[in-house]
Protein backbone atom coordinates (compact mmCIF):
# COMPACT_ATOMS: atom_id res chain seq x y z
CA UNK A 1 0.00 0.00 0.00
CA UNK A 2 1.21 3.53 -0.83
CA UNK A 3 2.19 5.69 2.12
CA UNK A 4 0.11 8.80 2.66
CA UNK A 5 1.49 12.00 4.16
CA UNK A 6 0.03 15.02 5.90
CA UNK A 7 2.19 18.15 5.83
CA UNK A 8 1.36 21.07 8.10
CA UNK A 9 2.90 24.52 7.70
CA UNK A 10 2.78 27.24 10.35
CA UNK A 11 2.44 29.83 7.59
CA UNK A 12 4.58 32.66 6.31
CA UNK A 13 6.11 33.65 2.99
CA UNK A 14 8.07 31.41 0.62
CA UNK A 15 11.36 32.15 2.37
CA UNK A 16 9.91 31.27 5.77
CA UNK A 17 8.46 27.95 4.59
CA UNK A 18 11.32 27.05 2.24
CA UNK A 19 12.71 24.09 4.22
CA UNK A 20 9.31 22.43 4.67
CA UNK A 21 8.34 23.08 1.05
CA UNK A 22 11.53 21.43 -0.18
CA UNK A 23 10.61 18.31 1.80
CA UNK A 24 7.11 18.42 0.34
CA UNK A 25 8.36 18.48 -3.24
CA UNK A 26 10.84 15.71 -2.45
CA UNK A 27 7.84 13.47 -1.70
CA UNK A 28 6.23 14.20 -5.08
CA UNK A 29 6.95 11.93 -8.03
CA UNK A 30 7.74 13.16 -11.51
CA UNK A 31 4.58 14.04 -13.49
CA UNK A 32 2.60 14.64 -10.31
CA UNK A 33 -0.57 16.69 -10.68
CA UNK A 34 -1.53 18.81 -7.66
CA UNK A 35 -5.04 19.95 -6.77
CA UNK A 36 -4.62 23.47 -5.34
CA UNK A 37 -7.46 24.76 -3.13
CA UNK A 38 -7.18 28.55 -2.51
CA UNK A 39 -10.78 28.97 -1.30
CA UNK A 40 -9.80 30.34 2.13
CA UNK A 41 -8.71 33.60 0.49
CA UNK A 42 -11.23 36.40 0.08
CA UNK A 43 -11.27 36.64 -3.70
CA UNK A 44 -13.67 37.24 -6.55
CA UNK A 45 -13.39 34.76 -9.40
CA UNK A 46 -11.01 37.04 -11.30
CA UNK A 47 -8.95 37.56 -8.14
CA UNK A 48 -7.87 33.93 -8.21
CA UNK A 49 -5.68 34.72 -11.21
CA UNK A 50 -3.09 35.97 -8.72
CA UNK A 51 -3.31 32.62 -6.91
CA UNK A 52 -2.69 30.82 -10.20
CA UNK A 53 0.39 32.94 -10.84
CA UNK A 54 1.67 32.46 -7.28
CA UNK A 55 1.27 28.68 -7.36
CA UNK A 56 2.89 28.46 -10.80
CA UNK A 57 5.94 30.29 -9.44
CA UNK A 58 5.89 28.17 -6.28
CA UNK A 59 6.14 24.98 -8.37
CA UNK A 60 8.85 26.44 -10.61
CA UNK A 61 10.86 27.43 -7.54
CA UNK A 62 10.82 23.97 -5.95
CA UNK A 63 10.18 21.29 -8.59
CA UNK A 64 13.70 21.04 -10.00
CA UNK A 65 13.77 18.59 -12.87
CA UNK A 66 10.37 17.14 -11.99
CA UNK A 67 7.39 17.86 -14.22
CA UNK A 68 4.73 19.08 -11.77
CA UNK A 69 1.35 20.40 -12.94
CA UNK A 70 -1.69 21.64 -11.07
CA UNK A 71 -5.34 22.54 -11.32
CA UNK A 72 -7.31 24.82 -9.02
CA UNK A 73 -10.54 23.99 -7.22
CA UNK A 74 -12.69 27.14 -7.03
CA UNK A 75 -16.05 27.93 -5.49
CA UNK A 76 -18.27 26.96 -8.43
CA UNK A 77 -16.21 24.03 -9.72
CA UNK A 78 -17.30 20.45 -9.50
CA UNK A 79 -15.13 18.62 -6.98
CA UNK A 80 -12.97 16.17 -8.95
CA UNK A 81 -11.95 12.67 -7.94
CA UNK A 82 -9.11 13.30 -5.51
CA UNK A 83 -7.45 10.04 -6.49
CA UNK A 84 -6.60 11.60 -9.86
CA UNK A 85 -4.06 13.81 -8.07
CA UNK A 86 -0.68 13.03 -6.56
CA UNK A 87 -1.17 15.73 -3.96
CA UNK A 88 -3.71 18.20 -2.58
CA UNK A 89 -2.44 21.62 -1.50
CA UNK A 90 -4.77 23.63 0.75
CA UNK A 91 -3.83 27.29 1.07
CA UNK A 92 -4.32 29.85 3.83
CA UNK A 93 -6.82 32.62 4.49
CA UNK A 94 -10.05 32.52 6.50
CA UNK A 95 -10.33 29.11 8.17
CA UNK A 96 -14.09 29.32 8.71
CA UNK A 97 -14.74 30.23 5.08
CA UNK A 98 -12.61 27.27 4.00
CA UNK A 99 -14.31 24.79 6.31
CA UNK A 100 -17.76 26.00 5.22
CA UNK A 101 -16.77 25.20 1.63
CA UNK A 102 -15.50 21.78 2.73
CA UNK A 103 -18.82 20.93 4.36
CA UNK A 104 -20.87 22.11 1.40
CA UNK A 105 -18.74 19.96 -0.93
CA UNK A 106 -18.30 16.98 1.45
CA UNK A 107 -14.54 17.43 1.24
CA UNK A 108 -13.61 16.36 4.79
CA UNK A 109 -14.63 12.76 4.12
CA UNK A 110 -12.86 12.84 0.77
CA UNK A 111 -9.63 13.98 2.45
CA UNK A 112 -9.81 11.18 5.01
CA UNK A 113 -10.21 8.61 2.25
CA UNK A 114 -7.57 10.24 0.07
CA UNK A 115 -4.75 10.15 2.61
CA UNK A 116 -5.76 6.63 3.66
CA UNK A 117 -5.21 5.58 0.03
CA UNK A 118 -1.70 7.04 -0.02
CA UNK A 119 -2.34 10.64 -0.99
CA UNK A 120 -0.19 13.60 0.07
CA UNK A 121 -1.97 16.57 1.66
CA UNK A 122 -0.25 19.90 2.31
CA UNK A 123 -2.03 22.40 4.54
CA UNK A 124 -0.68 25.90 5.02
CA UNK A 125 -2.08 28.08 7.84
CA UNK A 126 -5.89 27.81 7.45
CA UNK A 127 -5.25 24.79 5.24
CA UNK A 128 -3.47 23.12 8.16
CA UNK A 129 -6.03 24.14 10.78
CA UNK A 130 -8.96 22.51 8.93
CA UNK A 131 -7.12 19.18 9.03
CA UNK A 132 -7.30 19.11 12.83
CA UNK A 133 -10.17 18.23 15.15
CA UNK A 134 -11.59 21.70 15.85
CA UNK A 135 -10.98 25.08 14.19
CA UNK A 136 -12.12 27.20 17.14
CA UNK A 137 -8.42 27.78 17.81
CA UNK A 138 -8.97 30.74 15.44
CA UNK A 139 -12.49 31.71 16.48
CA UNK A 140 -11.70 35.39 15.83
CA UNK A 141 -11.80 34.61 12.09
CA UNK A 142 -15.52 33.79 12.19
CA UNK A 143 -16.59 37.10 10.68
CA UNK A 144 -19.78 35.89 8.97
CA UNK A 145 -21.33 33.63 11.63
CA UNK A 146 -20.16 30.41 10.03
CA UNK A 147 -21.36 27.53 12.16
CA UNK A 148 -19.09 24.61 11.20
CA UNK A 149 -16.09 24.05 13.45
CA UNK A 150 -15.29 20.33 13.31
CA UNK A 151 -12.33 19.76 11.01
CA UNK A 152 -11.24 16.71 9.03
CA UNK A 153 -9.67 15.28 12.23
CA UNK A 154 -6.64 13.70 10.54
CA UNK A 155 -4.32 14.36 13.51
CA UNK A 156 -5.34 11.76 16.09
CA UNK A 157 -7.76 14.10 17.84
CA UNK A 158 -5.44 17.11 17.99
CA UNK A 159 -6.24 20.63 16.79
CA UNK A 160 -3.93 23.20 15.18
CA UNK A 161 -3.06 26.86 15.58
CA UNK A 162 -0.64 28.57 13.18
CA UNK A 163 1.45 31.76 13.23
CA UNK A 164 2.15 30.90 16.89
CA UNK A 165 3.87 33.42 19.18
CA UNK A 166 4.51 33.11 22.90
CA UNK A 167 2.02 35.86 23.78
CA UNK A 168 -0.75 33.53 22.54
CA UNK A 169 -0.21 31.01 25.37
CA UNK A 170 -3.03 32.21 27.64
CA UNK A 171 -5.53 32.12 24.81
CA UNK A 172 -4.41 28.64 23.73
CA UNK A 173 -4.84 27.20 27.23
CA UNK A 174 -8.37 28.65 27.34
CA UNK A 175 -9.25 27.21 23.95
CA UNK A 176 -7.80 23.77 24.85
CA UNK A 177 -10.21 23.64 27.80
CA UNK A 178 -13.14 24.85 25.72
CA UNK A 179 -12.73 22.38 22.87
CA UNK A 180 -11.33 19.50 24.96
CA UNK A 181 -8.46 18.92 22.57
CA UNK A 182 -4.70 19.06 22.59
CA UNK A 183 -3.50 21.90 20.38
CA UNK A 184 -0.40 21.81 18.20
CA UNK A 185 1.04 25.33 17.94
CA UNK A 186 3.10 26.02 14.82
CA UNK A 187 5.26 29.15 14.52
CA UNK A 188 5.68 30.51 11.00
CA UNK A 189 9.13 28.95 10.60
CA UNK A 190 7.94 25.49 11.57
CA UNK A 191 6.15 22.52 10.08
CA UNK A 192 5.23 18.89 10.58
CA UNK A 193 5.20 15.83 8.37
CA UNK A 194 2.88 13.04 9.51
CA UNK A 195 1.90 9.68 8.08
CA UNK A 196 -1.59 8.75 6.92
CA UNK A 197 -2.55 7.82 10.49
CA UNK A 198 -1.66 11.25 11.84
CA UNK A 199 1.53 9.99 13.51
CA UNK A 200 4.56 12.30 13.60
CA UNK A 201 7.35 11.48 11.16
CA UNK A 202 9.45 14.65 10.93
CA UNK A 203 9.41 18.24 12.16
CA UNK A 204 10.88 21.56 11.06
CA UNK A 205 11.64 24.13 13.75
CA UNK A 206 10.13 24.25 17.23
CA UNK A 207 6.70 22.71 17.72
CA UNK A 208 4.58 23.18 20.84
CA UNK A 209 1.73 21.06 22.18
CA UNK A 210 -0.80 22.45 24.66
CA UNK A 211 -3.36 20.62 26.73
CA UNK A 212 -5.61 22.14 29.39
CA UNK A 213 -2.76 22.65 31.85
CA UNK A 214 0.61 22.08 30.19
CA UNK A 215 2.76 23.27 27.30
CA UNK A 216 5.40 20.96 25.84
CA UNK A 217 8.09 21.98 23.38
CA UNK A 218 8.84 19.70 20.43
CA UNK A 219 7.55 16.23 19.76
Amino acid sequence: MKKGYIILSGGGDVKTTFQLDEKYFALLKNNTKILYIPIALNRTTSGYEACYDWFSNFIFYHSGKKNINFTMLLENNKVPDFNEFGSIYIGGGNTYKLLDFFYRKNINDKLVEYVKNGGIIYGGSAGAIVLGKDIRTVEEENDKNYYFFKGADLLKGKSIICHYKIDMDKKIFEVAKKINSEIIALPENSGLILNQNGEFKEKIGNIFIFDKNNKKQNI
